[in-house]
């Protein structure tokens, strides 16, 4: 019996399908603004016996491209990331509220893009009432569709065009450190979707939730000033994803979420491996 329930699990693990939700770190990645990211090679050579041995190094903030933010990010009494239990992060229910069709409008034959949207409780409701109650541990993703613009750093910000610079900013060959300046003129004029205060306070209140997540550069809007979204969410323990990818390739329901973030002690956040993992529904045993 034993065996036959080890066929029958293998057989469900491996007719599985994994998407990765990951943005790759590499010189094209987008950092908020002050941020700096820089990587070098250590060794890459041929040693005198003729083996090969490459090492290379980086230097990245803990909010790097696809991340996980702790609540201690915006709650002095919030825990850090270290503090969570690892199966926080591991076989979460997972749920993908779409509103590309908000964020991107056509108006009059042409498209309209309304880069500020917020999600609202609204929308949660909307999209409950057609796939029904966001399960109790779920890490719930919100695909805007904004993902398309990266890595154009100019797009992703969503600046207007008197800041925008004619080359995209990369990675410097030399470590610096990152200074973030919350009143730079790019942190003051980001433009890009976010959650609203009602969309935090419900999904933190009515539904128990692990985990949000987004495809921006942030949970709140760019132009939000004050960050209600992720003050709500930390507050209660919830961690957030930023910079998700490939949300287009994931249904409304009815798939796995594993988020693995570096291991930082007292971390404020970490870049994460983000993994959906969709049943092949032939072989869902």
């Amino acid at each position: 019996m034993k065996v036959v329930i080890l066929i029958l699990a293998f057989c469900s693990y491996s007719n599985s399908k994994y998407v990765d939700l990951t943005y790759a770190l590499n010189k094209e990645t987008i950092l908020w603004p002050g941020r700096h990211i820089s990587f070098n090679t250590e060794i890459e050579k041929k040693l005198p016996d003729g083996s090969w041995l490459a090492s290379k190094g980086f230097c990245i903030s803990e909010h790097t491209s696809t991340h996980m933010d702790a609540p201690y990010h915006f709650n002095e009494l919030g825990w850090t990331l270290d503090k969570f239990p690892i199966d926080t992060f591991m076989d979460l229910p997972g749920v993908c509220i779409d509103i590309y069709d908000k964020v991107h409008r056509y108006e009059g034959g042409e498209l309209r893009t309304v880069s500020n949207y917020v999600l609202t409780k609204e929308d949660i409701l909307e999209w409950e009432g057609k796939n029904g109650a966001i399960p109790a541990g779920a890490l719930v993703l919100v695909r805007t569709g904004w993902g398309k613009r990266w890595p154009n750093r100019n797009e992703y910000y969503g600046l207007p065009l008197e800041l925008r610079t004619t080359t995209e900013k990369s990675a410097d060959a030399n470590p610096k450190n990152s200074t973030v300046d919350l009143e730079s003129p790019e942190a003051s004029n980001l433009n890009f979707p976010g959650f609203d205060a009602s969309a935090a306070l419900f999904l933190t209140s009515e539904r128990q939730i692990n985990g949000a997540g987004i495809d921006t550069l942030s949970m709140d809007a760019g132009n939000a000033k004050t960050f209600p979204a992720h003050k709500i969410f930390l507050k209660r323990r919830i961690f957030l994803i930023e910079n998700a990818a490939n949300l287009h390739l994931l249904p409304a329901k009815g798939f796995t979420l594993f988020a693995i973030p570096f291991k930082v002690d007292a971390g404020t956040g970490a870049p994460t491996r983000l993994i959906a993992k969709l049943p092949d529904e032939k072989n869902n045993l």
